[in-house]
């Protein structure tokens, strides 16, 4: 899946390159920020950057890379689940779910796009606030592996149909 740029108010969503391996690095080498993640190993380290950006440019996933200006942000991604996280110096700022809605409304403007899919680890309040605020609703829990702490994780599964999208956002 390739992903095009995408922008908001305060900002750009493009397509990872390798350039920004150190970046990805720097903020996912932390583990306030890779404990919340399922697939994110910690420690995390250039070699693991590479092959994010390598496999994405192959096309095996959709990620954008989000920044505001010349600051790096996060990453989110939709391959059918939504997925995001952001820098530790970037939380509670609204960055989520603007880049969310951004990622969002490119979705449901493809005509065959379906009901999205995010999950959320049930002690990240945060992330669930994001979702919600987006339109998810909660379908179930459920349990993942979190890879930066070595264990399972109980998770709550949500959902947005394009019906509840597009009546949040009158069509």
């Amino acid at each position: 899946m390739t992903v095009p740029t995408l922008r908001t108010a305060r900002l750009t969503l493009r397509a990872p390159q390798l350039r920004d391996a150190r970046v990805i690095t720097k903020a996912l080498n932390n583990i306030e920020v890779s404990r919340w993640l399922t697939l994110v190993p910690f420690p995390y380290g250039i070699t693991d950057a590479e092959w994010f950006i390598k496999e994405n440019q192959k096309g095996r996933f959709g990620a954008w890379l989000i920044w505001a200006d010349d600051r790096f942000i996060g990453t989110i991604g939709l391959d059918g689940d939504m997925g995001y996280w952001l820098s530790q110096d970037a939380w509670g700022q609204g960055y989520a779910s603007e880049a969310g809605k951004a990622v969002l409304a490119h979705h449901f403007a493809q005509a065959a796009a379906d009901t999205v899919k995010s999950s959320h680890f049930v002690e990240n309040a945060a992330s669930r606030r994001v979702l919600q605020k987006l339109g998810f609703v909660d379908v179930g829990s459920d349990v993942h592996h979190s890879k930066a702490r070595g264990e399972d994780v109980p998770v709550r599964n949500m959902a947005l149909t394009r019906d509840r999208w597009e009546a949040m956002h009158d069509g």
